[in-house]
């Protein structure tokens, strides 16, 4: 069963059109007496013209015809070339069915010519199985000789994808025309607050869509949707794709989004080399002061200690005592400071909750990562419990109030002084 047929005179006679491609009506050649003697184009086996029981037009085999790639072709496949034929032709581009290429290295299912005669593309209806290597390899071949290809199956195959290709959905109750249903994408891009990258530039993606075979015609012999290979799989529920086709600016929007979003890690990176660098010179600026106070603490001995001359007595330290009200410069700096110090040490955007009422807190401020606290600014000594405290960081704004916490923090606490502003507070 084939659309064509080859006659000595006539030429190349086509089933799916009015006039057969060549100026005589169907009759001449259905039915006719006596017959008109036409062949096979694939195997110049002798051919008969006949109408199925839906009215579809076509050449069938006379009895005893030698093994014929068309004559094997399933009435699936024969719907399918029709419906690709007839989309080509709304698409206002020339049509012709099973055309054999130089030197028969390939056979085009449907090859479209564009009207100036200037552009091919053939149409592959690819039902039977196939190995990629062997789908590739045909692809190059029409590639050799100038043409383009779209392979359409009507099941996912291990080769769709890899080549130019869709799959289709043949008509039905709910849907009458054939449907492009998977291997045709467009990009998006969406805002999103998941992680800093995205915040910036947006969450990028590929997302499958589906249309009606004939508009994807049209679509890729005039440019515009093309076969687009995609830097990452695009995964659906029923495959994984490699290739797709797209429309021009989806591309060049996935291109640009990319350069912006390569930028964006770039700057990512660069900003979180910067702080832990400036993390770990202000953690060694903090032992320094540390290991600097405990060295200029008296070392007296256990049994004798020592006793100042007559006179020269050292004047005690003054008692450091914790200083409740701050200026609100001076406030606003270390509420900033414990949110970028939080992000250095452990990793998370903190942000404070100034009123979360919670004694646990023993009236400092704490700072969640979403629902979860991980630091507390300048808890009260008088109230904390530290239990209620464990596993926090503990942010103090000198090294007085680390000395009047550190009295009574039990060990592996971590009590972080804050470093202090450029600006002294006036």
């Amino acid at each position: 069963m084939g659309f064509t047929a080859q006659h000595d005179r006539r030429g190349r006679l086509d089933a799916t059109q009015a006039d057969l491609g060549c100026d005589w009506v169907w009759e001449a050649v259905h039915r006719a007496r006596p017959r008109v003697v036409m062949v096979c184009p694939e195997c110049a086996h002798p051919v008969h013209a006949k109408v199925s029981r839906y009215g579809l037009r076509f050449f069938a085999h006379d009895p005893g015809s030698p093994t014929c790639a068309l004559a094997g072709e399933s009435m699936e496949h024969h719907l399918l070339k029709l419906e690709l034929t007839t989309a080509v032709r709304a698409a206002g581009h020339h049509a012709e069915l099973e055309v054999r290429g130089p030197e028969g290295v390939w056979r085009a299912d449907v090859m479209a010519t564009s009207p100036d005669g200037t552009a091919r593309m053939a149409w592959e209806a690819q039902l039977s199985a196939i190995t990629v290597d062997e789908i590739t390899q045909r692809t190059a071949r029409f590639a050799k000789d100038g043409v383009r290809v779209c392979w359409v199956a009507t099941k996912l195959r291990p080769w769709v994808g890899e080549v130019p290709s869709v799959r289709v959905r043949p008509p039905s109750d709910d849907e009458p025309n054939w449907t492009v249903a998977g291997g045709l994408a467009r990009f998006t891009v969406e805002a999103c607050d998941e992680h800093f990258v995205c915040r910036t530039v947006g969450h990028g993606e590929w997302h499958e869509t589906a249309a009606d075979l004939r508009s994807f015609t049209a679509w890729a012999l005039t440019g515009r949707a093309v076969p687009h290979r995609l830097p990452d799989w695009l995964h659906t529920e029923q495959h994984t794709w490699t290739g797709v086709w797209t429309a021009p600016q989806y591309t060049a929007t996935a291109a640009a989004y990319q350069q912006v979003h390569d930028r964006a890690v770039a700057d990512l990176e660069g900003q979180q080399q910067r702080e832990e660098a400036e993390r770990r010179r202000r953690e060694m600026e903090r032992r320094a002061r540390v290991a600097a106070l405990a060295s200029a603490q008296p070392k007296l001995p256990a049994q004798q200690p020592a006793v100042p001359e007559q006179g020269h007595l050292a004047a005690p330290r003054p008692e450091p005592v914790w200083q409740v009200n701050l200026p609100g410069r001076e406030r606003e700096h270390l509420y900033a400071a414990a949110v970028v110090e939080t992000r250095l040490l452990m990793g998370v955007d903190a942000h404070l909750r100034h009123r979360d009422g919670n004694r646990r807190w023993a009236l400092g401020t704490p700072l969640y990562a979403g629902d979860r606290p991980y630091a507390v600014l300048r808890p009260r000594p008088q109230f904390v419990d530290w239990e209620q405290l464990r596993g926090l960081l503990i942010f103090v704004r000198n090294l007085d109030e680390l000395r009047i916490l550190g009295r009574t923090a039990p060990n592996g606490t971590r009590i972080i002084v804050l470093p202090e502003p450029l600006d002294p507070p006036v």
